[in-house]
């Protein structure tokens, strides 16, 4: 049985830094928890919610369109890349005792992310794309290249 992925990510620079990854999970069954936008709707198998991040209302039924999500798909593991849309598939993750692998952001050199900052302390394996921010998380976060690597020099997370 193939493992399932959640892959939770906003869109632009996060989804590209998602896509990098597709290699990665070319043996898995996977699919996309993303803000609904142009450079999102041509994803296979995505469910995508409106962007509205400081909406209570949305973020509520976000909640509640995420918990009917994991019924249906029961995800073994979420992976994200950010951004706050993380925190969303986190608090129902964690409901359902998925675990998070949370890569932050590329253009994060030397100071942590907001989404970062708060999903360090919950995720089951967190990654960051620099040397340099490896101090400012502390010794749960890990480096093992980035994404902007060449494939060559890429390691897999």
């Amino acid at each position: 049985m193939k493992t399932k992925l959640c892959l939770v990510c906003s869109h632009g620079g996060h989804l590209s830094e998602m896509l990098a990854l597709n290699d990665a999970f070319k043996d898995c069954d996977s699919f996309y928890f993303c803000y609904d936008a142009e450079t999102t709707r041509g994803l296979p198998r995505a469910y995508r919610v409106a962007n509205k991040p400081l909406s209570p209302i949305a973020f509520l039924a976000n909640l509640g369109r995420l918990v009917r999500i994991f019924r249906r798909e029961r995800p073994d593991a979420i992976v994200s890349t950010g951004a706050e849309i993380a925190i969303t598939a986190v608090l129902v993750g964690k409901a359902f005792r998925v675990p998070l692998i949370y890569i932050e952001c590329g253009a994060q050199v030397s100071t942590p992310s907001t989404t970062g900052r708060l999903l360090y302390y919950v995720a089951d394996r967190f990654y960051v794309q620099w040397p340099e921010l490896l101090a400012a998380y502390g010794p749960g976060a890990k480096f093992v290249g980035s994404l902007i690597d060449s494939t060559e020099e890429r390691v897999a997370a």
